[in-house]
């Protein structure tokens, strides 16, 4: 399908089989930043409030009326893979030697010993490496930027000791 025009780039989701074409992942996103981000409506755990799937889907079905997209299996497998490629670039942005090119909108790497080092252990940044992410500032709005990196974290009695403390 494409909507958005000849020039219109498409997108594939191979986690759900459906292509996306540019504007319908700009709609999708333009959606998200609108549900999740300004109206809330994801609880404090991170996860999305029930029904919001739901309400995404009609809006996305209002701006592409003759998409066929639906909230399941098409809407929430695009965002689990977004989520995927927002949490691996910003994983490596929080890797010393790793930076953003916001010319480019991709992350660069001091040298081709860091970027070896950390692909032999982070397999899936394989690829990442000056390759064009362009979505990546508005996937951090609506997946926040402080994720949980497992930095700072203390076993259970180690959190009561500190808290005698």
């Amino acid at each position: 399908m494409d909507i958005g025009g000849s020039s219109d780039q498409v997108y594939s989701d191979k986690s759900s089989r459906r292509t996306w074409s540019k504007f319908e992942e700009d709609a999708l996103l333009n959606i998200l930043e609108d549900v999740l981000v300004k109206g809330g409506n994801r609880c404090d755990n991170g996860t999305v409030r029930p029904g919001t799937w739901k309400e995404i889907e009609k809006a996305l079905n209002v701006l592409i009326p003759s998409s066929g997209i639906r909230a399941s299996p098409h809407i929430e497998n695009k965002y689990r893979m977004l989520k995927k490629q927002y949490s691996i670039v910003f994983d490596m942005l929080n890797t010393s030697g790793f930076s953003w090119n916001d010319v480019k909108k991709c992350v660069q790497v001091d040298s081709d010993e860091a970027w070896l080092t950390y692909t032999q252990n982070i397999k899936d940044a394989k690829g990442w490496r000056n390759k064009p992410f362009p979505m990546y500032e508005r996937l951090a709005n609506i997946f926040g930027k402080d994720r949980a990196t497992g930095k700072g974290a203390e076993a259970p009695a180690d959190m009561v000791e500190n808290m005698n403390i």
